[in-house]
């Protein structure tokens, strides 16, 4: 297989060729004939030849189609990947703790540098694949429901989407436990790690509430189908009843359809009344009355638009113990009043209860990521037993003891 030497005659080829794989990407669900691409390269089949050499296009014998890394590659940029790729999250989580444990253990600044990019880049990597992963899942699960007329097969659709939605679920706490346990995460002072680690964040806990969603959604789903196919059943056995003539005599089913004095279901009709328009334009009062019902109706409109549903109580309960962490409001508006940097306002403050040093170095992680736009991060770093810190002031602060230090 022949390969490509240089991006730039990658990006010259996917270029040259653009109309064939857009043709390709767009009918990627069907197969493809050779002659129906053929218009798209002059009728050359030897650049068709050339393509399938440099793996972007697979022939097989008269069908074309592209590559699937390449056809993955658009559909991941384009949002149209239809897979959740739990696995995925969990081999960048893999590659964290691999070259985690490399930065800690090598000595050489230039080396722990590479490390530290590729820690970034497989955080930044776990953000985005997470929020496809969840906008997928929920995508699948409509379609599923809305699309699929076989009824077996749409309750094993959605049976194996809730199996999909507990595992993504599962490897998003495991990287949250990560982020909250580990402590090069807690004492980082790389500024664009503290900000890539606090958009992961927001990502996994948006991420978390979806999947709450999704999972009520695909149970309400499944509990429909089930009670449809039950009422499908019975119809289904009432029919062999009545094909044998065995209805009457085996049942009774007229008895019970003679007593039931329920009303069919019947649409109801809308009243319709034609006012003159003359008589709107020239009363003042029934100006005012259509006005008055078309306000209700546009407010009813932008209140159903706004409203979403309910979550139970129960699906935020979780056995994991947690911290209290209320007060860091005030503990940033204490600390915006004080002329010291935030490590040492947070080692020595008086806390209403002992405070152990750990909780101090967390309390100050978490201060420095949820408050670092009203912070102002020095080049300065200081060291507490063995742990290296930044230093830290309140908005401009740093730039007054850069002053009085000079």
């Amino acid at each position: 297989m022949a390969k490509f030497e240089k991006i730039e005659n990658l990006l010259g080829e996917l270029y040259k060729h653009r109309n064939l794989f857009t043709a390709l990407f767009d009918k990627r669900m069907f197969p493809i004939q050779e002659e129906m691409v053929l218009p798209l390269v002059d009728h050359d089949t030897e650049k068709l030849e050339r393509l399938a050499a440099f793996d972007l296009l697979f022939r097989n014998q008269s069908q074309i189609s592209l590559e699937s890394r390449l056809q993955e590659f658009f559909e991941e940029f384009l949002e149209v990947d239809e897979t959740v790729h739990v696995l995925y999250i969990q081999e960048n989580l893999n590659q964290i703790k691999t070259n985690q444990s490399y930065y800690l253990k090598e000595n050489q600044a230039n080396k722990r540098d590479q490390y530290l990019i590729k820690i970034k880049k497989h955080l930044r990597r776990i953000t985005q694949i997470t929020l496809q992963n969840v906008k997928t899942l929920r995508n699948n699960t409509d379609e599923t429901y809305k699309t699929e007329t076989n009824f077996e097969i749409k309750k094993e659709k959605l049976t194996n989407l809730r199996s999909q939605r507990d595992e993504l679920e599962g490897v998003i706490k495991a990287v949250e436990r990560l982020l909250q346990e580990d402590l090069f995460f807690k004492t980082a002072v790389d500024a664009e790690l503290l900000m890539i680690v606090h958009r992961l964040r927001m990502a996994l806990n948006d991420s978390i509430h979806n999947l709450i969603e999704i999972q009520q959604q695909i149970i309400e789903h499944l509990n429909h189908i089930e009670k449809r196919v039950q009422i499908v059943e019975k119809v289904f056995r009432l029919k062999m009843l009545r094909d044998k003539h065995y209805l009457k005599e085996r049942t009774n089913f007229y008895q019970i359809v003679l007593s039931n004095q329920d009303l069919a279901l019947k649409k109801t009709d809308g009243i319709r009344t034609r006012l003159s328009i003359n008589d709107l334009l020239n009363d003042e009062e029934k100006r005012n009355l259509v006005l008055k019902v078309r306000s209700k109706l546009k407010n009813q409109k932008l209140i159903a638009l706004n409203t979403a549903g309910d979550i139970p109580d129960e699906a935020f309960q979780s056995q994991e113990s947690y911290e209290q962490i209320a007060n860091l409001h005030s503990l940033k508006r204490i600390f915006m009043g004080k002329n010291q940097d935030l490590f040492s306002f947070i080692l020595h403050h008086q806390f209403h209860n002992e405070v152990p040093v750990e909780m101090r170095i967390k309390l100050f992680c978490r201060l420095a990521s949820l408050f670092e736009a009203e912070f102002t991060f020095s080049e300065e770093t200081g060291k507490f037993e063995n742990l290296e810190y930044a230093i830290i002031y309140p908005g401009t602060t740093a730039e007054q003891h850069f002053v009085q230090t000079n």
